[in-house]
Parts: C-alpha cells; sequence; structure tokens
C-alpha cells in the first residue's frame, strides 16, 4: 500500500527534518508525494527536485482541487496552523501538524473540533514523544521506582540558531512569542508524557516591548509532581532533566536520546538503555526500530501517522495533547511577570521591568 502525501509549508522545518524522512519513505513504497504547497516558489524549487512526483501549488485550496493526500503534513508558520488543518479535512485529509500545534487556545480548539467533525486523524509533531528514554522514564516511574513526592528542574538553553530570513520569530505580533513557544512545547509536551496534564503556576520572562523572550521560567504542576523549567536562547544552561522521589531519582539528557541515568535509595548510579522499539513500515507484524537520531524520530513519527490512518492505531501525539500544550503556554503568558536576571544592576533591572511586555497589554 502506498499512500499519497502533500506538504504545506516548505521552509526549513520541512527541509531538516521532512524531507530525508520522506524520501526514505518514498524509497520504501510506502508513500507518494504528490503535492507539495508554499506562497514562495523558490522554497518549491528547492524541495521539489527531491520529489519528482509532487506537484508545485501557492495554495492548499489549489493543490486539494487536483490531488487527493491520505495524510497532510502542515510546517508553515504556527498562525497559518488552524486554517491550513481545516482546509485539509474539508478535502478529506488526515493530518500530521508541526509544532506548535497553534497559535491560540480558539485556533487549537477549532483544529481538533474540525478534525472530530470530519472523522479524521489530528496527529501534532512533537517529536520527542519518540525518544526511547522517555519509553523509559515512563516505565521507571510507573513501576514507582521513584517513589512519593515527586519534584523536577528541567533546563534546556543554548545560543539561537536555528536560520531565519526574516524577523518573523522575533516579534510578540507575529510569532507570539519566544523561547516558550520554540523550546517550551516541546518541553512542556515532554514532562505531560511524563507525569499528566500540565499546570502553569508562575511563569517570568525577559521579553522587552514588542519583542519576545529569550529566557524564562516556568513554576509548573503536574498530577504526579511540580517543578522548575528554565529555558533560554541566548545561553547554554546545564541542560536535562531532574526528578527526585522518596525512594530515588532520575536524569536525563535532551540530546542523548536511548538512556536515563537511575539512583535509588542513595546508592550507585546506574544507566538504563532503552529497548524501546517502533513500527517501521505500515505492515501488521512487520520490522520495528529504535531512533536513534532526531531525523529519525520524525521518521517514525511519520510512520505512526499514517498507521493511524490505515490500521487505527494512536497516535503518539493527539489534537486534545496538543491543545493541553497550548493551554498551559497560554496560562504562562497571561501571568507573565519580568524575569530577574542576575547580570544586573537593581537599576539597570527596574529599567527592564518597565519595558517588559506585559506591561503593554
Amino acid at each position: 500500500m502506498t499512500l499519497q502525501l502533500m506538504a504545506v509549508g516548505c521552509g526549513t522545518v520541512f527541509d531538516q527534518y521532512y524531507k530525508c524522512a520522506l524520501k526514505k519513505l518514498e524509497s520504501r513504497g510506502i508513500v507518494r508525494v504528490v503535492a507539495l504547497v508554499d506562497p514562495n516558489p523558490g522554497r518549491i524549487a528547492a524541495i521539489a527536485k527531491d520529489f519528482p512526483s509532487a506537484r508545485a501549488f501557492t495554495t492548499p485550496a489549489d493543490a486539494y482541487a487536483l490531488t487527493t493526500p491520505d495524510l497532510t503534513i502542515i510546517a508553515s508558520p504556527p498562525n497559518w496552523h488552524a486554517e491550513h488543518a481545516i482546509a485539509a479535512f474539508d478535502a478529506g485529509s488526515h493530518v500530521l501538524c508541526e509544532k506548535p500545534m497553534a497559535a491560540s487556545i480558539d485556533d487549537a480548539e477549532r483544529m481538533v473540533a474540525a478534525a472530530r467533525s470530519a472523522r479524521r486523524v489530528l496527529a501534532v509533531g512533537m517529536t520527542r514523544r519518540m525518544y526511547p528514554c522517555l519509553a523509559e522514564a515512563r516505565a521507571l516511574l510507573a513501576s514507582g521506582a521513584l517513589g512519593d513526592d515527586l519534584s523536577f528542574v528541567y533546563r534546556e538553553g543554548g545560543v539561537y540558531g536555528w536560520p531565519v530570513s526574516t524577523d518573523f520569530p522575533f516579534r510578540r505580533a507575529t510569532a507570539g512569542g519566544g523561547v516558550l513557544i520554540d523550546k517550551g512545547t516541546h518541553v512542556l509536551d515532554f514532562l505531560a508524557a511524563l507525569l499528566g496534564r500540565p499546570t502553569a503556576a508562575t511563569y517570568a520572562d525577559d521579553g522587552y516591548t514588542d519583542g519576545v523572550e529569550t529566557n524564562c521560567q516556568i513554576g509548573v504542576e503536574f498530577p504526579r509532581a511540580s517543578g522548575t523549567v528554565q529555558l533560554s536562547w541566548s545561553q547554554p544552561l546545564v541542560n536535562g532533566f531532574h526528578i527526585a522521589g522518596s525512594a530515588g531519582e532520575l536524569t536525563l539528557h535532551p540530546w542523548r536520546l536511548d538512556a536515563v541515568r537511575l539512583r535509588q535509595n542513595g546508592g550507585a548510579w546506574e544507566t538504563r538503555v532503552s529497548a524501546a522499539t517502533w513500527p517501521s513500515d505500515l505492515r501488521m507484524g512487520g520490522k520495528r526500530g529504535t531512533p536513534w537520531t532526531y531525523e529519525e524520530c520524525v521518521y517514525y513519527q511519520i510512520v505512526q501517522s499514517l498507521r493511524a490512518v490505515v490500521h487505527g492505531e494512536q497516535v503518539p501525539v493527539t489534537g486534545e495533547d496538543g491543545l493541553a500544550i497550548v493551554h498551559a503556554i497560554d496560562a504562562c503568558y497571561r501571568q507573565a511577570k519580568p524575569l530577574r536576571l542576575a547580570w544586573l544592576s537593581e537599576a539597570e533591572q527596574a529599567r527592564a521591568d518597565s519595558h517588559h511586555w506585559s506591561r503593554r497589554q
């Protein structure tokens, strides 16, 4: 069985992550990319050479008039996700939508409602759900290996290096936010997979006037734990996740996909390498594999979305899961306060506070 696939948005995300996965899927006869949609002809031209069967379109409406994709991958800017997803459902296509799921709660709710009404799959591209270390950490928590009274710290930061061609990501009016939407979407969803639905208890960032935040700190609560998330676009942090309870503690690094470190009852640290696997094709009882890189996680995520289309299996992240993260991020921004920055003098901090973006709301 070869499924037809459309891509809406042919920018950097598609080029760096989805392109290689889809080329592999095409080479294995699992999918055929039939349409590439982007208003920029240059972006389509750069991608089209890798997909000779694909037709180029400037709008989804033009594409759906002439093609019938089984799955549409939406990798357009977030403020277009709802419109593009709803158009796909109206055309009878299932959807895999890149993160963040939507630019607002209203958009995310409309996407979920449209998928439900059309009886189509809505999967959200939270690729870290495919990490083997997440499966290992979930199993350990479920077994009670850490005991009760769970608390955690999750830090992720580095100097921003994503290739951009405009200032779209750095203006609140167009991007909606900065590091919280970029890194925080992944981190909050990763924690939700471990601990349940998140509730933002406190939030502070360094967003200035009409710009977006480059640093933020969240006090976040889950049904099973509470803790702190620190994110940065401007500085390397001591990256990683550490969670401790009455019986032990666990750590993992966001860039080591396969293993966690566990210590119980004050004993020695041990490394647990995950044996988690995912289906690598659409056959029932077919081959399974373990992703070792982020790009391989994208491949397995697409396969799982296709299996949901064909076999009715569960996708790693549903529209309802994505909506919960949009709610958490919205809650952060609604209670935003200026972040205290240790390198500023009191006078500089007071001046920064007076220009914090929340003062302009």
